[in-house]
């Protein structure tokens, strides 16, 4: 269902991720909270073995929050950065060594609360493949790249259902050659899958 028989293909394929971006407003967060803290996740696709793929990370256990965990690259909004796109973009280059000018930016997704008090906003972009990362150690423990398509046939192994501020969400478990994603991770590739992706294929 995802396969290109070009790199070419690939890029159309993203110019429609693209346009469907721009012509639907990213969902805003609903809950008031002044508490919350910025923050900014990018997710990065890939054209490996004629498809498309995304760049996930482990965090080390040296790090504050979501020790341990499969993460998109991303952290929390700095002084030094202009907008939430900014962050996402710097904390990319600082997790794993990937240029800002080497990301192509596709557009924003929808806007996301953390259990850990976090207001988390996305960015979509391409990323060069192959290219030589430069993993932060302190931060990151390891990577791989996982097919797209795991999350627009949803194949989870299992689900389990949690409310949080009166809210019920579902927390999906997907597992891929020794990853485990779940929590936000997985929330934010499959809302990305359904909204966006499903709509262009």
């Amino acid at each position: 269902m995802l396969t290109f028989q070009s790199h070419d293909e690939f890029l159309h394929f993203c110019g429609r991720i693209k346009q469907t971006l721009q012509q639907r407003p990213p969902r805003q967060i609903q809950i008031e909270k002044k508490s919350l803290k910025g923050s900014a996740v990018l997710i990065p696709l890939l054209y490996k073995d004629n498809e498309p793929y995304l760049l996930i990370t482990r965090r080390t256990n040296k790090v504050a929050t979501h020790k341990g965990e499969v993460s998109l690259p991303g952290g929390g909004i700095d002084p030094v950065d202009t907008t939430p796109l900014d962050t996402a973009l710097r904390e990319t280059h600082e997790e794993v060594g990937i240029k800002p000018e080497d990301i192509t930016v596709l557009g924003e997704f929808d806007h996301f609360i953390s259990i850990y008090g976090f207001h988390v906003y996305t960015f979509v972009g391409i990323i060069p493949y192959p290219y030589t990362l430069t993993i932060s150690h302190d931060e990151i423990e390891s990577y791989t790249e996982i097919p797209l398509s795991l999350f627009v046939e949803e194949k989870y192994d299992n689900v389990e259902y949690y409310t949080y501020e009166g809210i019920s969400y579902a927390i999906y478990y997907y597992h891929y050659k020794g990853y485990t994603i779940w929590g936000l991770t997985a929330r934010i590739l499959t809302d990305f899958s359904r909204k966006v992706i499903k709509q262009i294929i």
